[in-house]
């Protein structure tokens, strides 16, 4: 019998997805790589095939809870009206519950009372999937429960365009993950202005289609790196700053790809996060570093684009950067963001270099003090 996983109202068997990972990559492996759109595409069809795998992957993890759970959670939603069709668990570094179910009989019964139910038996604060409905009746239905993050990010922007223009050529993204991670990311055109905008735009929109997809962060890369290459609208490389945060285990992934250094305000001191690899759009194959570090409650992440350090004079303007960080006594993310631009345009007479983008995360442990 085939294993079944049921997402959004479509069914995908197991074993349909593993056959087509393995069309794909045979498919890649026999391409020839004669010249450079032949790499590219077969670069493209192992890509497909990983991420088909990831897929399977993932639906294979999804498991019944175990007996005693099962029955505990069966009657108190009997208790409440509610008919338990299925349920399965998804294990990681946070817990994903999938409840199939209706009601009795005709009438309706708040979601909000099989997500409470659900944090109760488990013994964990869960949140519901936004795309559940908002209530239970006879229809049976899936409703999709994920466990809350031990870590909460509260997040501050600043910004400001280079001199003589209305446009910025900088764009940002900023998107919770329902896997648990907040995505967060700088994309830096070349120049400045209305081409800048679209070239960053259109590598910040395309990051934000594939994470929401369900595409890993280096996957997503790798794609997107490729169809800049192939297109033909943009030419100029485009920077890429991205900070993926475990909101559960406390832990930072930063991707660079030509971007300037994050920088980790801690307790009593600031880390340099360097890169020194090439923009988006310049190398068939995608370079960049992947620099991964811990957590606590009360650090802040502060991700910039070149035009903040731009406005810096002298040679180390890192240290620089580190020295106005560490004098600003503001705890708010907004307001280190607002103050860090701020101090940035003191040195360039309140005119901008370049375009500006200053963006703060804050990190607080939930488990601090309980």
């Amino acid at each position: 019998m085939k294993n079944t996983y049921k997402d959004a109202g479509y069914t995908y068997t197991i074993n349909r997805l593993q056959e087509t990972a393995r069309t794909f990559r045979n498919l890649g492996d026999a391409y020839g790589e004669t010249n450079q759109k032949q790499t590219g595409f077969k670069r493209q069809l192992i890509l497909a095939a990983d991420i088909l795998e990831e897929c399977v992957a993932m639906n294979l993890d999804a498991k019944a809870p175990d007996k005693q759970e099962r029955r505990e959670f069966e009657r108190k939603c009997m208790a409440m009206g509610i008919s338990v069709k299925d349920i399965k668990l998804v294990d990681g570094k946070r817990r994903e519950i999938l409840v199939t179910a209706k009601t009795f009989m005709k009438g309706c019964v708040s979601e909000r009372v099989l997500r409470e139910t659900v944090s109760s038996v488990f013994k964990a604060k869960f949140f519901s999937n936004q795309d559940n409905r908002v209530i239970i009746n006879e229809e049976p239905d899936q409703y999709v429960f994920y466990q809350e993050n031990r870590f909460r990010i509260l997040s501050g922007m600043a910004r400001k365009c280079k001199e003589e223009e209305n446009t910025s050529g900088d764009n940002f993204l900023l998107k919770k993950l329902n896997c648990g991670k907040m995505v967060a990311a700088i994309a830096d055109g070349c120049g400045s202005g209305k081409r800048a905008f679209a070239e960053s735009r259109m590598v910040i929109e395309l990051m934000e289609n594939c994470i929401e997809a369900g595409f890993e962060e280096k996957t997503a890369i790798d794609l997107i790196n490729s169809a800049y290459i192939a297109g033909t609208t943009f030419n100029n490389p485009v920077t890429m700053d991205m900070s993926i945060i475990d909101c559960q285990a406390g832990v930072i992934n930063c991707i660079k790809l030509g971007a300037v250094s994050t920088f980790i305000k801690r307790d009593n001191w600031v880390e340099i996060i360097k890169s020194t690899t090439l923009p988006m759009g310049v190398l068939e194959q995608v370079d960049y570093d992947c620099t991964t570090k811990k957590l606590y409650d009360g650090n802040y992440i502060i991700m910039i684009s070149d035009g903040v350090l731009d406005n810096l004079s002298g040679i180390n303007k890192e240290e620089q950067m580190v020295e106005i960080i560490n004098n600003i006594n503001v705890k708010k993310p907004s307001g280190i963001a607002k103050k860090i631009l701020e101090e940035s345009l003191k040195n360039n007479n309140m005119e901008a270099f370049d375009d500006c983008t200053v963006m703060v995360l804050g990190v607080f442990d939930t488990y601090v003090n309980v």
